[in-house]
């Protein structure tokens, strides 16, 4: 039995000890293990802590670390430190020798990251096509690492590069590119990003992006607005057919219909007889989403009266107060909102009337004033300034005081405005006060004009070769004074648009081939949008040069309104039908820093000077 016991003992022995020391790992009692994060970042030192727990009895006497690296590194101590160079995941092994002369080994999974994160940015989404793109290295790093090299592929089709940190590219084509930047850090590590760049054709950069049925008859002037967070469309329209004269809303996103108030239905409470038919006026929006418009009643002759109307933003009445004597006319009115909230209208009998928020109405003197025919326009002294017919001139009057002022210099007789010696011309208002306005002349032509606001002194007038009754000035954050250019003449060019220097001599003329009614818009951009008399929407380079244009439909009276996003709002007619057209042309906002970037001032049209 000895004998068994020792011949048994003796070939586990040689067994052991025959082994390679290199690969033959022993089942033993020691748990060899070691703990060490599971990410770190090149160029980081990482300690490896040896938890091994040897076989009672026995203690480990040696350790031999494998890192798991390209170079094979291994290391000796018990608990080392190393430090990886390049990223990836790494499979470290711990193998222990314990006294007993046994081994075990651990292993466990090391992901190592590259602390850099390449970026790069530009300075907008969308690109004209010819237009200089500028790319800005945003790669950063952790400290003590810095980015030795950039390397940048644009995707077009000639793959164009640059080594630059900060490149400028310009592409010739619309597409979507892709751009790839590859920097390369100090640990001579590669990373790489890739983004899309959008370039477009300028000419079709103008689309349409919803169109709605209004319905009813879009007079002379009357134009859309917006609520004060641009969600809803306001537009109204003339009785016509078995289309009730109303104020429509819209969703601005989507173009569908929220809601329809019959402008007969709000006078009734009132007046129960009452009917809305022409509507030449359009609606102002206050800072709470109130909407104000004024109506004529044109039931009978003998009580026909104009009423002031005030909505809530869903459509409920608020208020609805007759503003004048029975018999009274009125014309392409916006009522205004002055800076203390009150609401100021005007009427063809030369009157000019305020009205609280609540609708508590007061008339003026208005001595001076006769046959208003225009919006209203308020400095934030207070001064109103309107428009008379004919060749009546522009009115300046301060309701404190009943002082007023009239500039008529060479006017004509408007016998050429959408509706015959009517005009619909409207103000604009500049930072100092300027009042800057259009007319028509007596020898036919027109004449862009500014005046003081104060004293209704001539500043400068520029004579054009066609008449402008209708239509109006907007102004741009440089000073620059856009007008419509007012009636077409086929045997010179003319209509469209002029651009005017803030001292009154010409910048530029873009003509156009339709008559230009309507006022224009400024965005954020410095381009210019105008609609002509054949419903041609046109996006103009602050320079004069067309930069896009679309055809909204068949004929437009109606001034545009444009939104913080730079949608353009309108209404038309298409096939014989009115409708509110959305269209966008690239553009983010109108001119938030213009003192009056479109007709009434602002997208809620309230014809308050900033």
């Amino acid at each position: 039995m000895r004998t068994l016991t020792f011949l048994l003992l003796a070939s586990v022995l040689t067994f052991v000890t025959s082994c390679k020391d290199d690969d033959t790992v022993y089942n033993t009692a020691a748990d060899a293990g070691f703990s060490v994060g599971n990410e770190y970042e090149v160029g980081e030192p990482i300690t490896f802590t040896d938890n091994t727990v040897p076989e009672e009895g026995t203690t480990i006497v040696s350790w031999l670390w494998k890192f798991g690296d390209e170079a094979g590194s291994t290391s000796n101590e018990q608990n080392p430190t190393f430090t990886y160079m390049k990223d990836g995941n790494y499979t470290v092994s711990l193998t222990v020798t314990d006294s007993n002369g046994l081994k075990a080994r651990h292993e466990q999974v090391v992901t190592i990251i590259n602390p850099t994160t390449p970026d790069f940015t530009t300075d907008k989404e969308e690109y004209e096509m010819g237009e200089t793109v500028q790319f800005t290295d945003a790669t950063t790093t952790k400290t003590g690492t810095t980015i030795t090299a950039w390397h940048w592929s644009f995707g077009d089709a000639d793959g164009n590069t640059s080594d630059e940190q900060n490149p400028v590219f310009v592409y010739t084509e619309p597409g979507s590119y892709a751009v790839t930047l590859t920097v390369t850090d100090s640990y001579d590590l590669e990373a790489s990003v890739t983004k899309n760049i959008t370039v477009y054709d300028p000419a079709a950069a103008a689309s349409l992006e919803w169109s709605a049925l209004l319905g009813g008859k879009v007079q002379a002037g009357s134009s859309a607005a917006l609520s004060p967070d641009g969600s809803t469309v306001y537009m109204m329209r003339s009785l016509s057919g078995s289309d009730v004269a109303a104020l429509v809303a819209y969703d601005a996103a989507s173009g569908s219909q929220k809601w329809m108030a019959d402008l007969s239905v709000l006078m009734q409470g009132v007046s129960p007889t009452a009917q809305a038919k022409d509507i030449f006026s359009s609606p102002s929006v206050d800072d709470n989403g109130n909407v104000y418009m004024i109506v004529r009643d044109l039931q009978s002759e003998n009580d026909r009266n104009l009423y002031t109307i005030s909505v809530a933003s869903d459509g409920s009445l608020r208020w609805a107060v007759p503003v004048a004597t029975p018999g009274s006319n009125l014309y392409a009115t916006t009522p205004a909102i002055a800076a203390d909230g009150n609401i100021f209208v005007a009427h063809r009998d030369g009157k000019v009337v305020s009205l609280t928020p609540d609708g508590q109405y007061t008339e003026y003197a208005s001595t001076g004033l006769s046959n208003i025919t225009s919006g209203v326009a308020i400095s934030r002294s207070g001064m109103v300034y309107v428009t008379g017919g004919n060749s009546l001139g522009l009115f300046g009057y301060n309701p404190s005081t009943d002082a007023s002022w009239t500039y008529n210099t060479n006017f004509g007789g408007a016998s050429t405005a959408m509706i015959g010696a009517l005009k619909s011309s409207t103000v604009a208002i500049g930072t100092d006060g300027t009042v800057y306005s259009v007319s028509d002349a007596a020898d036919g032509t027109g004449i862009i004009f500014a005046v003081d606001g104060t004293t209704g002194t001539e500043k400068w007038a520029y004579s054009t070769v066609s008449a402008i009754p209708d239509g109006g000035v907007a102004l741009g954050a440089d000073g620059t004074i856009y007008a419509s250019g007012g009636e077409h003449l086929a045997s010179t060019s003319s209509a469209g648009i002029y651009a005017l220097n803030p001292d009154g001599t010409l910048k530029w003329h873009y003509p156009s081939s339709a008559s230009v009614q309507t006022s224009p818009v400024v965005d954020s951009r410095g381009y210019i949008h105008f609609v002509d008399a054949e419903a041609t929407y046109y996006v103009l380079t602050a320079e004069g040069e067309l930069f896009s244009s679309l055809s909204l439909g068949d004929a437009c009276a109606s001034s545009p309104v444009m939104d913080a996003q730079g949608n353009l709002y309108v209404a038309v007619n298409a096939n014989g039908q009115y409708q509110v057209v959305c269209a966008s042309s690239k553009g983010d906002s109108y001119a938030t820093d213009s003192p009056w970037p479109m007709r009434g001032g602002n997208p809620q049209r309230t014809g308050l000077q900033k």
